[in-house]
């Protein structure tokens, strides 16, 4: 059995603590990291990084997803499944993309107010992969806590839609499907014009970064299938002032 973390936390000691409780708990379950690197406090970029990353796993992995702000307070924790796949993490919006077939908040009161990651996620993960059911461990919920991301639509031949996420390329994802683009027309090699947060700019539509020059301002569409606005070698998300959230319009 696999548990997965998907954290902000970086290379430090909170990581291995997490993993040493698991194996604590399940000793014959496999951790793997799919990334500590979420932007810090960017339950968007977390969101994002589920959704696009946890597919890849065989079925009844358990992925245990810590970004949590709100560590603490109101927020609820929570186990969801969607089929194939048994979540773990706070209800803040991480898990915004999911089909989700059902919920349960979590009621394990922590030893802590700040490290919920050690001392309710983890061992939850760890019981459901040595077989343990939700219901051991909270109450069943309705829906979890959504994300502000609305659907990108063509219109008038451009499409309209916002910034999902900043990777740690820098690269600006957005909500923004191939399908949407080929609609109106805009192919790779074409010039599109692109307005974010405000800001209009010129840009070439690629296949991929290599395709432009270093130090390029350019969009393609991601191994996701999102739009991207990138800067080959280079950091678009800092040149763009883009964060989350911005509008953004493409046309040819």
């Amino acid at each position: 059995m696999i548990v997965t973390l998907t954290t902000d936390f970086g290379w430090s000691e909170y990581v291995g603590t997490m993993k040493g409780v698991i194996y604590s708990v399940c000793p014959r379950v496999r951790v793997v990291d799919i990334t500590h690197d979420i932007r810090e406090f960017d339950v968007r970029h977390a969101a994002y990084v589920l959704h696009t990353s946890a597919g890849y796993f065989p079925p009844g992995t358990v992925h245990c997803v810590v970004v949590d702000p709100g560590v603490g307070t109101e927020r609820r924790g929570a186990i969801v499944r969607d089929g194939r796949y048994t979540y773990v993490g706070p209800d803040n919006g991480v898990f915004h993309f999911l089909d989700v077939e059902s919920a349960y908040h979590i009621t394990m009161e922590p030893r802590s107010m700040t490290f919920h990651g050690r001392d309710v996620f983890a061992p939850v993960a760890a019981g459901l992969a040595c077989g343990r059911s939700p219901e051991e461990f909270g109450t069943e919920a309705g829906e979890v806590e959504r994300l502000d991301i609305g659907d990108a639509v063509a219109e008038e031949g451009a499409v309209r839609g916002e910034v999902i996420c900043v990777d740690r390329f820098g690269n600006v994802i957005t909500n923004i499907k191939r399908e949407l683009l080929e609609i109106i027309g805009l192919m790779p090699g074409s010039q599109a014009g692109l307005g974010l947060g405000g800001r209009e700019y010129e840009v070439r539509f690629q296949e991929t970064y290599g395709h432009s020059r270093r130090g390029e301002l350019i969009c393609l569409v991601g191994s996701s299938g999102y739009l991207e606005i990138a800067v080959n070698q280079g950091d678009a998300g800092e040149m763009l002032r883009a964060r989350g959230g911005e509008e953004v319009v493409i046309s040819p």
